[in-house]
């Protein structure tokens, strides 16, 4: 029985706390940048280019006399 109890090494408790500390941030950091970066190549890109596809054929004032014409814009006279 001595001979297995001498084979384990002591655990090390020192500095365990600090050393468990500096891990969890650095993946929490990484995990940070990698959230970071997957949402604005899957959530904010898109929606600009949807947006640009949008305005290139977007015309004001066609969409403007259409509004007119349903009677929304109680301002403007027919």
């Amino acid at each position: 029985m001595s001979e297995v109890a001498a084979k384990i090494p002591k655990p090390v408790l020192r500095g365990l706390h600090n050393a468990s500390i500096k891990r969890n941030l650095m993946v929490s950091g990484v995990l940070c940048v990698i959230s970071v970066i997957a949402t604005k190549y899957l959530y904010v890109e898109p929606k600009k280019q949807a947006y640009a596809d949008f305005y290139k054929t977007y015309d004001a004032n066609k969409a403007f006399e259409r509004m007119r014409k349903a009677g929304l814009l109680q301002s403007v006279q027919d």
